[in-house]
């Protein structure tokens, strides 16, 4: 969560959903849908109870309220993150001072006062409302930890595994892992666990073509331990490309063996650190 202030607007959440909603909003898109849309979004990328989220409501309320009038399930939503303090606990876990907190506090109070008044006018739309036409986007498909896709390419396969959501720079994405080769069959978790893999970094719906083409392959739950250990500490050649972004290129080859690493490998090291951590505690 990128936060610059104590403010309600000061945060890079509150901002994007904001300008994204006054944007659509502009482009004739009715109230509903965008609102829907943005929760939509966002519900799947994270848990409901998400402290992020707070922002993405506090920006629909605010803009809501300019243009029309907030509805009820939004404001409902935002009275009870502040008024049951959800919102202040949240800052207090990312380390906020109390001073910074009062303030936080003080910035709440005023905002929930604001949105629950009606607002006298109503913003403007510039543009027509009837140019609008709304656009399915492509999403990332839902997913846990461990779940392993394959992807056609040419006729083969190429297998991924989701690991986990995070923020890279202004948008949500995924960081997977990738198996080296391309696969002549679609193949079954017993074909892959000697086989190579490579961290494939973090990905976008925009960077990594045709993601709505995925085939489920199975859940390999021993994978949340790659989730769990740094890529650079089981294999050193992984340092550089656990950053890199997804690309087309790079989905249509073969991985160069000396940036693998045999999957196996990788889960046995990472036991063998757990229990030397485990060692080292109980001495």
């Amino acid at each position: 969560m990128g936060c610059w202030g104590m403010g309600i607007t000061q945060t890079d959440e509150y901002c994007e959903i904001y300008e994204r909603f006054m944007e659509e909003y502009n482009e004739g898109k009715p109230l509903s849908d965008i609102k829907q849309d943005i929760l939509d979004e966002y519900l799947e990328e994270f848990d409901e109870n998400d402290g992020v989220l707070h922002d993405v409501y506090f920006a629909l309320g605010k803009a809501e309220w300019m243009c029309g009038g907030i509805s009820d399930d939004v404001l409902e939503k935002i009275t009870h993150i502040i008024s049951f303090g959800a919102n202040i606990e949240f800052y207090r876990e990312l380390e906020t001072n109390e001073n910074d907190l009062k303030v936080r506090q003080k910035n709440l109070e005023k905002f929930l006062k604001t949105i629950s008044t009606p607002r006298e006018k109503t913003k403007k739309r510039k543009t027509p409302t009837e140019k609008y036409a709304k656009v399915e986007k492509p999403k990332l498909p839902k997913f846990k930890c461990g779940d392993i896709f394959a992807y056609k390419v040419d006729e083969k396969y190429r297998v991924i595994c989701f690991i986990t959501r995070g923020r890279f720079c202004t948008t949500y994405a995924s960081f997977c892992y990738a198996w080296a080769k391309l696969y002549e069959n679609m193949p079954t978790i017993n074909d892959l666990k000697n086989d190579y893999i490579v961290p494939l970094g973090y990905f976008t719906i925009e960077s990594f073509p045709n993601m709505e083409k995925l085939t489920y392959i199975d859940n390999y739950p021993d994978m949340l331990n790659l989730d769990l250990t740094y890529p650079k500490i089981l294999h050193r050649p992984w340092k550089a490309s656990t950053f890199t972004i997804a690309n087309e290129e790079n989905l249509l080859q073969h991985y160069s063996l000396d940036l693998c690493a045999k999957l196996s490998d990788c889960l046995k090291k990472i036991d063998e650190l757990k229990k030397c951590s485990i060692s080292k505690f109980d001495m």
